[in-house]
């Protein structure tokens, strides 16, 4: 089929010569057609030619002529993506029906339309299906509320850590905004606590509520490594009454180096209770942890506190002797400890670390709770 099949070479030369605004019109959409029913056969470098002619055309022809070729365009599977930029370009009256139709603008497309036109044309591609990080990055990046609004009622838009510190910030005064993004699945726990600084009261009650951020509160924030805090009291080896406690004053340091020296000196409540306090995890949590045969709870720890592979296995073989009492560890269940720590991904594990310290201080908050209800019912018993 050749290309110039069904087109008017005579009706386009009578167009080309008229120079008035009908004259463009027709021209322009002589061509348009021709790009949309025979652009499948151009080779690219002719598309992207046609496409340039078209842009020349553009603003020469009427309104209303480029506005009807719009809609017989937009929802094509045979319109082109070159030919359908021409459309998404243009004003928003015209390029509206292209911008909202499922077609075959890519997200990249979209992108660019979006960052060269504005909230406008943003504003509906804001209403399409099916966008993706990129295009919803931009869409945020404009600081339009209404856009915004638009992205965080859609459950299937999804929102980047910089999309959504976008939206975190055009929230500080719009309740609505606040209450979408209280409600985002993707809301990461440091970003819900700059959004509690400021937010509504209800918002504030959601995000505690999710987050336990009061419960957090009074739990120390995890040490920086080399950091000395107040030595803990452990129990020692005997009963309660027998254990050593800490001296006043005395301090220790918190780093790899000395989670190891302790369980080579063979002082396994002290390696618990410093990586209780790296962690910030209660201590009877991280005792439970430490208990598990496999090293998978240990390995998790290890690389959320970005542990290196050579430490979490010194750490696993010590910990290990010292729970079992055994003079050595099977080298195949060191493998299988270190298969796993070289397959969790830090992101992933600093995760579930948070979920535990969610829920340990949600037990916290409970055995609290207990105490209090059970000091009422026997009072005597608490004299």
């Amino acid at each position: 089929m050749a290309l110039s099949d069904g087109f008017d070479l005579t009706a386009f030369a009578a167009a080309a010569r008229d120079k008035s605004p009908a004259g463009r019109s027709a021209m322009f959409a002589q061509l348009t057609r021709l790009f949309w029913r025979r652009g499948a056969i151009m080779k690219p470098k002719e598309r992207v030619m046609l496409a340039e002619i078209l842009r020349l055309l553009r603003p020469k022809a009427l309104p209303d002529q480029r506005l009807e070729l719009a809609y017989e365009i937009a929802g094509s599977s045979l319109a082109e993506p070159e030919l359908l930029k021409v459309f998404a370009e243009d004003e928003i009256a015209i390029a509206s029906p292209v911008l909202f139709s499922q077609n075959r603008l890519a997200p990249d497309d979209l992108v660019a339309v979006v960052q060269a036109r504005g909230v406008e044309h943003g504003a509906v591609v804001a209403r399409r299906k099916g966008l993706n990080v990129a295009l919803v990055d931009a869409l945020a990046g404009l600081g339009d509320k209404a856009i915004l609004t638009q992205l965080l009622a859609d459950p299937e838009a999804p929102f980047s850590l910089t999309a959504l510190s976008l939206a975190i910030d055009a929230a500080k005064t719009d309740f609505k905004l606040q209450n979408l993004l209280a409600e985002r699945r993707e809301l990461p726990e440091s970003l819900a606590e700059e959004l509690l600084e400021w937010a509504s009261p209800a918002v504030r009650e959601s995000l505690n509520t999710r987050f336990l951020f009061d419960a957090m509160a009074a739990s120390p924030r995890q040490p920086l490594y080399g950091a000395r805090v107040p030595a803990p009291d452990v129990p020692g080896e005997g009963s309660p009454e027998t254990a050593a406690p800490a001296v006043s004053g005395e301090t220790l340091e918190l780093s790899p180096a000395t989670l190891i020296q302790c369980l080579r000196e063979g002082n396994l409540a002290l390696f618990q209770a410093q990586l209780a306090q790296l962690a910030n995890l209660r201590i009877g949590l991280v005792r439970k942890l430490t208990d598990e045969q496999g090293g998978h709870s240990i390995a998790l720890i290890a690389r959320a506190l970005d542990l290196r592979r050579d430490e979490f296995a010194q750490i696993y073989l010590n910990a290990r002797k010292q729970l079992t009492k055994a003079s050595g560890i099977g080298a195949g269940d060191l493998g299988q400890a270190l298969d796993f720590f070289d397959r969790t991904d830090q992101p992933q594990a600093r995760a579930i670390l948070a979920r535990w310290r969610h829920e340990s201080a949600k037990e916290s908050l409970l055995d609290d709770a207990a105490m209090a209800i059970a000091a009422e019912i026997h009072p005597a018993d608490n004299k």
